[in-house]
């Protein structure tokens, strides 16, 4: 059963999943998760829930890319911010994480609202 996020099941991932959370066709999600095989990144499995369905886990080297990505974008905030107070600093990581959320909440919103 697909999730609420468009994710196979819980902890599952698929093409269609990526497709909506980026908010491109599938076919373009589906060539941008086949870069990310060719890469190393992701790797294809099939559902621990349905077995004819086929979802996507990130390989260690995915593993490793994200949390090189989270520990830059860490540094960006803390060279960014270095002279800021930490009054500041807080309520602009405050407006971000709320930003975000609001960008997932536009990206769910029913069609033609």
């Amino acid at each position: 059963m697909s999730g609420r996020d468009g994710s196979a099941g819980a902890g599952e991932v698929t093409v269609g999943a990526v497709a909506r959370h980026l908010g491109v066709d599938p076919s373009v999600a589906n060539c941008m998760v086949s870069d990310c095989i060719s890469a190393g990144y992701l790797i294809r499995a099939a559902s621990q829930q349905d077995g004819r369905r086929t979802v996507l886990h990130l390989s260690p080297e995915g593993r490793e890319l994200m949390a090189r990505f989270s520990r830059h974008q860490r540094s960006a905030f803390e060279y960014i911010t270095a002279d800021w107070p930490e009054r500041e600093r807080l309520e602009f990581a405050r407006l971000m994480l709320k930003h975000v959320a609001s960008q997932d909440a536009l990206r769910n919103r029913p069609p033609g609202t």
